[in-house]
């Protein structure tokens, strides 16, 4: 009851828009149907074509271009969490979970803890953890990255996978142990870095591993 007052209070100080052209649209979050065209790209990667051998399949929701990437940006860099529902409400659109398999656990690529002070939020979980949330999958926080890294973006694919390497830990594999994961990020770019998470639970004991992230340049 409050929580549907308080959405609507919301709505009436700040009514809903697209994100792309700011046209006026019926609920937070949505897209029109104009922007949501010039994203809208589910599809599931080829991940040898990447070198990419510890994940068991793949998935994404948009290519990055257009009102995606401004996004995803602002909330990386300018403190745009509020964002994360335009987002959400993409991967909510995507009739992918019956593709995905069975799921016992969702777990977000992690920051640093540096990054993580600095940022005051993880965007991935703030994208994902509702999305998870509505189909009732369990959320869990079991991965850890133990240093912090240089931003993937600046590296060639060479430097990427040294940068990353031993990055990260499993702090409870009694948690992930002949568990089914769902591994989710923001973003799939060369896959270095899911991949290298799927590699640490495989590790760890996880029976399965399927990545989700919301946009991708790559095929």
């Amino acid at each position: 009851m409050l929580r549907s007052i308080w959405s609507g209070l919301l709505d009436l100080l700040f009514p809903p828009c697209c994100p792309g052209c700011r046209k006026a649209v019926t609920v937070q979050g949505e897209w029109c149907r104009a922007c949501l065209t010039m994203v809208w790209a589910p599809r599931e990667l080829n991940l040898a074509s990447h070198g990419v051998t510890a994940l068991d399949a793949c998935f994404v929701v948009c290519n990055y271009t257009a009102g995606v990437q401004r996004l995803v940006r602002d909330m990386k860099f300018r403190k745009g969490r509020r964002y994360g529902c335009h987002l959400t409400w993409l991967l909510n659109q995507v009739h992918v979970f019956s593709r995905l398999g069975p799921i016992d656990s969702v777990i977000p690529v992690p920051l640093s803890p540096e990054r993580l002070k600095v940022r005051g939020y993880n965007q991935t979980e703030v994208i994902f953890r509702p999305w998870a949330q509505a189909r009732q999958l369990p959320w869990c926080n079991s991965l850890r990255r133990l240093k912090a890294t240089l931003p993937q973006w600046e590296l060639t694919l060479a430097e990427r996978r040294k940068n990353i390497k031993g990055a990260f830990h499993v702090t409870r594999p009694e948690i992930v142990q002949d568990k089914q994961i769902l591994l989710v990020d923001d973003l799939f770019t060369t896959g270095t870095t899911m991949n290298e998470c799927a590699k640490v639970l495989k590790k760890a004991g996880a029976k399965r591993v399927v990545g989700l992230a919301i946009a991708s340049g790559a095929q």
